[in-house]
């Protein structure tokens, strides 16, 4: 039995459907019982839990062989950090409580670094605490999300320009889709680890600027697209017109920064390679 958390996201519900489309046992967690009912007409067992509360998700993790979890950022939050960081106490102290034999987490590149890395760092603390726990561990570390081009489409047509904090427009990193990760994810589950901590580094089909999503925009949509960047001092600002708490802002700006400067990169050169690229996600983004 697999236990996977997360199913109203991108990530959770790929990696609940893969595993129900292989016949594997599936258990999902959720909220309220209505959130679940999709899942149980597919199959799947639902175990209604909030994250917080940890004897509801000791519960849920009774008799899995294994269970993916991740940290749902709430970054209207105003104390995000400390939020996350006890939400990822409550995910492992509940995992040792059910005897958990192997969990996958959500982590990210850059995750073996415990500061200057914003919000990653809470996913590194999780992984961390698995590692303390004794829990055998497949840490999925993917790169920068495709998905966040997304968040700009409003501004990419209504104003016709791609802005960016990957600088200078032409920097190039590595790009990944939540379908991949997912893909990762329910692979990892099936092939549990033989060492007790299993980083799993998962790069882009290929690497990426905003050079070239803003022509992969121009080509999909039919009309030029420019890159522009938007100054690091107005980051902040910028994070926080989006609905993000001051806390949040200056975390993820401090990860764009960082981005940038080569911190936040891949340990392994040969890291596993995702088969999702720039082109057929814009493609079908925009159509």
């Amino acid at each position: 039995m697999f236990v996977i958390s997360g199913v109203t996201g991108n990530t959770g519900s790929i990696v609940a459907q893969t595993l129900i489309d292989q016949g594997q046992p599936v258990r999902v967690i959720v909220r309220s019982v209505e959130k679940g009912d999709a899942w149980k007409a597919k199959g799947a067992e639902v175990a209604v839990a909030e994250i917080m509360d940890k004897d509801a998700m000791t519960q849920a993790l009774q008799g899995a062989s294994g269970a993916y979890f991740l940290l749902p950022p709430d970054l209207t939050n105003e104390d995000f950090l400390g939020d996350s960081l006890k939400r990822a106490d409550v995910i492992v102290a509940a995992a040792k409580a059910a005897r958990l034999p192997h969990a996958v987490i959500l982590s990210s590149v850059g995750a073996q670094h415990s500061d200057k890395v914003g919000p990653i760092s809470t996913i590194g603390h999780m992984e961390r605490l698995f590692v303390a726990a004794n829990i055998p561990l497949s840490a999925v570390r993917p790169a920068y999300f495709l998905e966040n081009i997304k968040d700009l489409m409003p501004v990419v047509l209504q104003e016709s320009v791609y802005p960016s904090m990957i600088q200078p427009l032409d920097f190039k990193i590595d790009m990944v889709a939540t379908k991949d990760i997912g893909l990762t994810v329910a692979d990892a589950l099936i092939n549990p680890p033989t060492i007790q901590h299993r980083v799993i580094e998962l790069k882009g089909a290929e690497q990426y600027s905003a050079q070239d999503i803003a022509a992969a925009l121009s080509k999909s949509l039919g009309r030029h697209i420019s890159p522009v960047p938007v100054p690091q001092e107005a980051w902040v600002d910028t994070f926080k017109q989006s609905g993000l708490s001051q806390q949040s802002a200056e975390t993820m700006a401090e990860m764009h920064e960082n981005i940038n400067n080569g911190r936040i990169e891949f340990l392994n050169p040969n890291a596993r390679k995702a088969s999702v690229d720039l082109a057929s996600f814009v493609e079908k983004l925009v159509a």
